[in-house]
């Protein structure tokens, strides 16, 4: 799905009107792992949060109107920009609250009846792990995912009050309060995943393994280039998500990898600057240093880039190929 397509996809639910309606389910935290219980919510209360994630949609369609350069781009393509929505296309690796996503939609339809359904007999507030929530119609509709935080439970305790009006006077609530916002953190439209807030690739732990075990796989493809000697300082270097995440894109789509061992290594002997941060000995790149594993990954990128026009060396992590 391009950018057209995934705008025209948030129009068409927006367009839904009265017809858009949210189903709410917790995935809850159990001896058996996550547990997805639909929520037994109240019609008037399913109406609110559907209204606000018809807010949250629109804000989405402004950023793209008001943003000529907001784009939904795949995620293995991935740089510095924030204003953009990312597809998930990692393949063999997605983190496991995707498949926990699919199963509002999935065939044959899950019974969301006794114990599938969320009850406070058995389940607390405490037990939520994330938020899945359905959105549209029975023939148009999106699953959204939105994580759960400790500060969205004020449980009960001693010597604590949550207070509420009452008539004209103020009242104590006597249970737990769960606070909900219609934030979007992922969406699965069709079969694809759809990364909406960019903080979560960098918080989300099962992002950050994901993210380490490609690249370390990228080190072991970068070991067998004519160019390298010792990989044992990028491999180190991998703590470092920001860079891990950086080296796994290059090695992604690298056209550098293609290129003869020569042509590489000329380039960098020629370049002003690119030579004094990447360092050659014999026909091997020195990367023992963290600048110039740095500058390794931004060459594996292609980021140096000459103007014919100004006669200037650019390094740039964010292009597109020019096409008529």
């Amino acid at each position: 799905m391009n950018t057209q397509e995934f705008k025209n996809k948030l129009e068409s639910l927006l367009a839904l009107g009265d017809n858009f309606s949210a189903l709410v389910f917790f995935a809850t935290r159990s001896a058996d792992g996550i547990v997805l219980k639909k929520a037994n919510m109240k019609a008037e209360v399913l109406t609110g949060i559907a209204e606000g994630y018809q807010d949250s949609l629109r804000s989405e369609l402004e950023r793209f109107a008001h943003d000529d350069q907001m784009a939904v781009l795949n995620l293995s393509d991935r740089d510095e920009r924030t204003n953009v929505i990312y597809r998930y296309d990692i393949p063999d690796a997605e983190p496991s609250y995707f498949d926990v996503m699919k199963e509002p939609i999935s065939e044959p339809a899950v019974e969301y009846t006794e114990q599938k359904l969320f009850n406070f007999t058995d389940d607390s507030f405490s037990d939520i792990d994330y938020f899945v929530i359905l959105l549209g119609s029975e023939d148009n509709h999106i699953v959204v995912y939105r994580d759960n935080f400790n500060v969205n439970l004020m449980k009960q305790a001693r010597g604590r009050f949550y207070l509420n009006r009452s008539g004209t006077q103020i009242d104590k609530l006597d249970s737990d309060i769960l606070r909900m916002d219609s934030q979007i953190d992922c969406m699965l439209i069709d079969d694809d995943f759809y990364i909406v807030n960019l903080k979560n690739l960098d918080t989300s732990r099962e992002f950050a393994t994901i993210i380490q075990r490609r690249a370390n796989d990228a080190v072991d493809q970068i070991a067998e280039l004519p160019f390298v000697d010792n990989v044992d300082g990028l491999r180190e270097h991998l703590e470092d998500l920001p860079f891990a995440r950086r080296l796994m894109r290059a090695m992604d789509n690298s056209p550098v990898t293609l290129l003869p061992a020569i042509d590489v290594l000329n380039f960098v002997r020629g370049h002003q600057i690119l030579s004094q941060r990447l360092r050659i000995n014999g026909d091997k790149f020195d990367l023992t240093s963290k600048r110039a594993q740095s500058a390794f990954v931004s060459l594996l990128n292609d980021d140096f880039l000459y103007s014919k026009l100004t006669q200037k060396d650019y390094e740039t992590t964010s292009k597109g190929e020019m096409r008529d």
